[in-house]
């Protein structure tokens, strides 16, 4: 040997072009696959998850209709009716136990067993204010009171506490001046 030190020549490693790419397409495709139904197995609906609750109702992932009852609510301010809003109680997420649909003021009462549920518990979960002394931004003074009835016949207590029963009609008005209530769609069903 002659003191020279011989280099191993590094050996270059051929780039594999189209022979098994499309084993890992098809490997990464499962993969995608998989992460999304997992997503969407855990997203859902439940028909049953409580998402939160509101007065004592609570707001569920699917409907609950072995207790199914319709209340009708008309809100009078100085003669002016106003519309009881859509989409109340219902949220991207889940359904409260009392909504409505639409405008109509039709009150709808969709609970896993019968019990009474109450106008207070309607308005806590509308977000909106409901007393003896106030509906909506609007306070009894001297020159203005609440007058209440249900099914036509006045109501003199505490208008959180009406129970919210099939096929009633609850008017609360805000006045002077008071007016004929309007008439509710449940009794032309």
């Amino acid at each position: 040997m002659t003191g020279r030190s011989r280099t191993p020549k590094s050996r270059r490693v051929p780039i594999r072009t189209g022979r098994r790419d499309w084993l890992w397409g098809i490997a990464l495709g499962v993969v995608a696959l998989t992460i999304a139904f997992a997503a969407l197995i855990a997203l859902r609906p439940s028909g049953g998850k409580t998402f939160e609750t509101v007065a004592g109702v609570d707001c569920e992932s699917g409907e609950r209709l072995e207790y199914h009852v319709h209340s009708y609510l008309a809100i009078l301010v100085e003669g002016q009716q106003v519309p009881v809003a859509a989409n109340i109680g219902i949220t991207g997420r889940c359904l409260f136990w009392l909504h409505t649909h639409d405008t109509s003021g039709i009150i709808h009462v969709e609970a896993p067993e019968q019990k009474d549920f109450t106008l207070g518990q309607f308005f806590a979960i509308w977000g909106q204010r409901l007393t003896s002394t106030q509906v909506l931004d609007h306070i009894v003074d001297a020159t203005h009171n609440l007058q209440v009835t249900v099914d036509g016949q006045p109501y003199s207590g505490d208008p959180t506490a009406i129970v919210l029963k099939d096929k009633e009609s609850i008017v609360i008005q805000y006045g002077p001046p008071f007016g004929e209530a309007p008439q509710s769609p449940l009794t032309q069903r």
